[in-house]
C-alpha cells in the first residue's frame, strides 16, 4: 500500500509527522510530492522516493498512490483516480477567519475551493471546535471530518529543542541564556491582505528602535530568533532588515537543510512573540508566556475577522501595539512567566481535545478505518482560453509557406495529431513554443505561455519532419512605436502599468506591495485574463483592471509612466512579449529577478520586492529622459518579428 505525502512548505508539518509514524510503525510504502525543484533533488539524493508536483512524473506517482496526504489547499492541480483516498491534515489551529467566512468572497475563488474539497475524502483536525469552524470556512462536508489531534504536535513537549537550535545556528547561540521566538502570521496572500504589508522592520512597527532592542537582549543575555510566514519568506527574500547581531532568522530552507521541523524547537524558547498565527496555540503546549504584537488589530478585525467573538479570551498573554509596549511585555514575561498561566490553561482546555503525543497514531487509524462517502460525478472543467495573439500568430506571416505551423500554446488540431504527422513524412512541420519544458517536465496548467500538451511535445519532438522552434519574445515594432492619442487615458495621477496576458505568472505579493507603497499612483493591469479572474486584482483602491484587445495595447502602454513585469517562480526565466512591447513604446521596465531579459538602460531587474519599489521610484523621475527612451526603442527594433524570423530560419532551417 502506497502513501504519497505533500506539504506546504515541503517535507514538513502534519504530513511529515504522519510520514515518520507510518515509516516507523508499519510496512507501507511511502513517497513525497514536492513543490520546489531544489528540495526534490535533495530528497532524491537521500534515497527518498519523490516526484515534482505538476509534472508528468508527479502525476504518475499520484496515480499509483492508495492514500494521498496533504496539509493545505495549494495542491489544486492533483489528478484523482477512482478508489483513491485524499486526506487533508490541515496546518494549524488558529483564530483567523478566512475563505467562506467572508460575505463578499470572490465567486471564482469560492468555486475553486469547492472543486478542490470535493476531491478530499476526509480531514483530520485538532479539536471538536476546529471541526465545526474549519468545515464552515472551507465549505467542507462535516461528515468527512475527524478529531484526532495534529501529528506534528506529538513531539513538542519531548523534543530536544535546544539541541536542535544548536544544529540550526551552531556556535552563534551557545552563549545565550534566554531565547525569544518571533513568529508572525502573513499580511498578504493571493486572496486577501490586511495590516501593513511593506515595512523596513520585521515587526512592522513605526517606532521600532533596533538599538533599544539590542540593549534589551544584551541585558537579558537573550537571542531573538524570528521566522516569517512561508508566504512572506518568499515575498521579502533579499530584504535588508535593520536588526542587531543578537537576532537570527529561521527559514524553511534552513529547517529543511538540517532536517528539523519548527515544532521540534518550540520548547527551547522562553517566550514567544506572535499575533494571530496558529503557532501561538502550538506553543501553549509548553506553557510559557506569549506576547501578542497586534499594531494592526483594528484593521485586521475589520478586514479579516476572527472565529471567536470574545477574541481576547483566546489570546492568553499581553497584547501590545507599539515597540515600547512590546519591550515592557517581554521583560515582564521573562521576569514573571506565570502571569498568564490560568488564562493559558483555559485556552488549552478549550482548544485541545487531546494533549498527549498520540495524534499520529489516531490519525493513521482513522485513515485506515475510513469508508469513503460516494459523491455524484462532476463534469470535467472547461479548457482555459487565450484571446491575445500568441507569438505564432504574430510571426506567422514571416514563416516560409512550406511549413505547417503547430502553436504550442493552443489546442492541437486533429490534422496535426502524431499519427497524421507520421502518415505524411514529406510534409515539414514547425512546432513553435515560447517556453521550453523544464528538466522535470512541467505540465500545462495556469500560464498562457506554457505548452498546452506536454506529452504531445515529447512525441513530436522525436519526429524527423518536425522542427522545434523556441521563440523568446518579440514585437511588431511599427505597431507599438507609433505615437497614439492617449488624451482620454491619462489622468492626474502617475500610472504604473502592466499590459498583456494576465495569468499565474504575476507575482501577486510584489503587486500588492507596489499598490501600498505607491498609493498616490494608479496601478493598471490591462489586457486579457487567462483562466479565472485572479483574486489579487481586488482589495486596493488604486488597483484597476482594464479589459483590452491587442489593438488597444499600444495606447494603454504609452499612457503608463512606467511599466512592470512582476513575474516569479520559473516564469522569471522567460522573456515575455510584453517586455519588447514596453520598450517599443519607449517605456522603462521594472521587472522582478528576470535575468534572461536583454539588457537595456530602460530595464531595472529587481532581486527583491524592496529593490523593485526603489527602482520604480527612480524610474518615475526619468520618464522624460530621451536617452533612455531612444535606447529602449533601439532594443525593441532588434526584436521585431520580421527580424526574429529572419534570424531563426537562417540558422535552423536549411
Amino acid at each position: 500500500m502506497l502513501f504519497v505525502f505533500m506539504s506546504q512548505p515541503d517535507f514538513a508539518c502534519n504530513p511529515y509527522a504522519l510520514y515518520e509514524y507510518i515509516n516507523t510503525h508499519t510496512e507501507h510504502d511511502t513517497a513525497w510530492l514536492i513543490k520546489k525543484d531544489e528540495k526534490y533533488y535533495a530528497l532524491e539524493k537521500q534515497g527518498i522516493r519523490c516526484a515534482l508536483y505538476n509534472t508528468l512524473e508527479g502525476n504518475m506517482l499520484i496515480s499509483e498512490a492508495d492514500y494521498v496526504i496533504m496539509n493545505s489547499y495549494t495542491f489544486q492541480g492533483l489528478p484523482k483516480r477512482q478508489n483513491q483516498i485524499f486526506v487533508n491534515l490541515w496546518h494549524g489551529s488558529g483564530i483567523k477567519a478566512h475563505d467562506f467566512y467572508c460575505h463578499d468572497m470572490n465567486p471564482t475563488y469560492a468555486k475553486e475551493l469547492i472543486d478542490y474539497f470535493s476531491m478530499t475524502d476526509l480531514m483530520c483536525l485538532h479539536s471538536l471546535d476546529d471541526r465545526f469552524k474549519l468545515c464552515a470556512m472551507l465549505h467542507f462536508d462535516l461528515r468527512k471530518c475527524y478529531v484526532t489531534g495534529q501529528p506534528r504536535l506529538d513531539c513538542v513537549k519531548e523534543a530536544k529543542g535546544y539541541e536542535n537550535l544548536k544544529k540550526l545556528f551552531g556556535r552563534r547561540i551557545q552563549d545565550y541564556d534566554k531565547f525569544i521566538f518571533f513568529a508572525p502570521s502573513f499580511r498578504a496572500n493571493m486572496s486577501s491582505h490586511s495590516g501593513t504589508i511593506f515595512s523596513d522592520n520585521i515587526f512592522r512597527l513605526n517606532d521600532y528602535d533596533d538599538k533599544k532592542l539590542k540593549l534589551f537582549l544584551e541585558k537579558n543575555n537573550a537571542a531573538l530568533i524570528y521566522k516569517l510566514h512561508p508566504i512572506e519568506q518568499i515575498a521579502f527574500k533579499g530584504r535588508n532588515f535593520h536588526l542587531n547581531q543578537h537576532c537570527f532568522e529561521l527559514t524553511d530552507e534552513l529547517l529543511f537543510e538540517r532536517n528539523i521541523r519548527y515544532n521540534e524547537v518550540l520548547n527551547a524558547f522562553h517566550v514567544m512573540i506572535s499575533d494571530y498565527s496558529s503557532i501561538a496555540y502550538d506553543y501553549l503546549l509548553v506553557d510559557r508566556p506569549i506576547v501578542y504584537l497586534i499594531p494592526d488589530y483594528e484593521e485586521y478585525t475589520s478586514e479579516r475577522g476572527f472565529v471567536f467573538h470574545n477574541i481576547n479570551a483566546f489570546m492568553p498573554g499581553e497584547k501590545v501595539f507599539c515597540f515600547e509596549e512590546m519591550m515592557a511585555a517581554l521583560q515582564e514575561s521573562l521576569d514573571n512567566p506565570e502571569q498568564y498561566k490560568n488564562e493559558r490553561e483555559f485556552v488549552l482546555s478549550y482548544r485541545f481535545d487531546y494533549k498527549d503525543n498520540q495524534a499520529s497514531k489516531r490519525c493513521y487509524e482513522t485513515i485506515m478505518a475510513y469508508e469513503p462517502i460516494k459523491e455524484p460525478e462532476k463534469k470535467a472543467p472547461t479548457a482555459q482560453k487565450q484571446t491575445l495573439p500568441s507569438s505564432v500568430k504574430l510571426m506567422e506571416k514571416w514563416i516560409p509557406k512550406q511549413y505547417k505551423i503547430i502553436d504550442s500554446a493552443r489546442e492541437i488540431p486533429q490534422e496535426y495529431a502524431v499519427s497524421e504527422i507520421e502518415r505524411n513524412p514529406h510534409q515539414e512541420y514547425l512546432y513553435i513554443t515560447e517556453e521550453l519544458p523544464q528538466p522535470l517536465r512541467k505540465l500545462i496548467g495556469i500560464s498562457s505561455a506554457e505548452i498546452a500538451d506536454i506529452a504531445y511535445y515529447y512525441d513530436v519532438s522525436q519526429k524527423p519532419n518536425v522542427k522545434i522552434c523556441h521563440i523568446t519574445g518579440g514585437v511588431d515594432y511599427n505597431f507599438f512605436s507609433v505615437e497614439k492619442d492617449i488624451t482620454e487615458l491619462c489622468g492626474e495621477r502617475p500610472r504604473i502599468g502592466f499590459a498583456g496576458t494576465i495569468d499565474s505568472r504575476i507575482y501577486f505579493a510584489m503587486v500588492q506591495c507596489i499598490c501600498e507603497v505607491f498609493s498616490d499612483c494608479d496601478i493598471i493591469f490591462a489586457g486579457e485574463i487567462f483562466g479565472d479572474y485572479p483574486v489579487w486584482l481586488k482589495g486596493f483602491e488604486n488597483l484597476y483592471y482594464i479589459k483590452a484587445s491587442y489593438e488597444e495595447l499600444p495606447a494603454l502602454i504609452q499612457s503608463f509612466d512606467v511599466t512592470i513585469l512582476p513575474f516569479f517562480g520559473r516564469h522569471a526565466d522567460t522573456i515575455p512579449k510584453e517586455y519588447f512591447q514596453y520598450l517599443a513604446c519607449g517605456k522603462q521596465v521594472i521587472a522582478s529577478n528576470m535575468t534572461n531579459l536583454p539588457k537595456s538602460s530602460a530595464l531595472y531587474c529587481s532581486a527583491s520586492v524592496d529593490e523593485a519599489v526603489a527602482n520604480i521610484k527612480t524610474a518615475l523621475l526619468r520618464t522624460k529622459t530621451t536617452s533612455i527612451i531612444s535606447s529602449a526603442k533601439k532594443i525593441a527594433q532588434e526584436y521585431d518579428w520580421q527580424q526574429i524570423a529572419a534570424k531563426i530560419f537562417k540558422k535552423e532551417i536549411k
